[in-house]
């Protein structure tokens, strides 16, 4: 079991919530998002390779020692931060269990991964930690397994919409997993509505990229 910081009660640490004392795995999971919130915060301003363990424990108010306990390196930092995002992809890609056609599906789930990681301000960390993927064997594991999760959830969609004739797309189903996957990274990546791009308008021209590729199929009314 991790031991506990003396930090971890001091005010902040271990505070009452609704004026109770907080468990012990509270406190331990308060104290890891408090380690977390701070690397992203070293990680945007100094880059990857720019911020070492050091300014995240100085960010974090926290001792070397104590925070080795939670993370032995940066790569399980980032491990960590990608486990929590993907969470919050499975939760928004959710929509497409219950999407009435393919196409319909990807637009919902696209357009709550952009709306939800625009409110986080998550584009220039996704930027850093792609950038370090591919410089860095075992951070390009961590983002390119959590990308691929990703992929499990619509690749069967799209394959059973291929299957019951209900799209056609212009490509073969890997070529259009990978252009739909690297899109929805770029999308992520330049974060358009906090440029300023409305959301009605984006989730119009993602329509119409999304229909262009997968080609919908459109049904003929039975003759009478």
């Amino acid at each position: 079991m991790v031991e506990l910081s003396n930090t971890e009660n001091q005010p902040g640490g271990a505070e009452a919530m609704d004026g109770e004392l907080l468990s012990r795995a509270e406190r331990r999971d308060q104290q890891i998002q408090r380690i977390l919130d701070a690397a992203k915060t070293c990680f945007v301003r100094s880059g990857f390779q720019g911020a070492s363990m050091q300014q995240i424990c100085a960010e974090v108010g926290m001792s070397p020692g104590a925070l080795y306990r939670y993370f032995p390196s940066k790569e399980a930092i980032v491990e960590a931060i990608c486990e929590a995002d993907r969470q919050d992809d499975m939760t928004c890609f959710g929509v497409l269990r219950g999407a009435t056609s393919a196409a319909e599906g990807l637009v919902q789930a696209a357009m709550a991964h952009i709306t939800h990681t625009s409110m986080k301000g998550s584009a220039p960390l996704f930027a850093e930690m792609r950038s370090e993927s591919m410089r860095n064997e075992a951070v390009r594991a961590t983002v390119d397994g959590h990308k691929g999760e990703v992929a499990a959830m619509i690749e069967p969609l799209l394959a059973e919409a291929i299957a019951q004739g209900e799209i056609n797309p212009v490509v073969e189903l890997p070529v259009l997993m990978a252009v739909l996957m690297s899109v929805g990274e770029g999308l992520a990546i330049n974060d358009l509505p906090a440029r300023g791009v409305p959301l009605d308008k984006l989730e119009i021209a993602f329509r119409a990229m999304v229909e262009g590729m997968l080609r919908p199929i459109k049904s003929t009314p039975a003759a009478e």
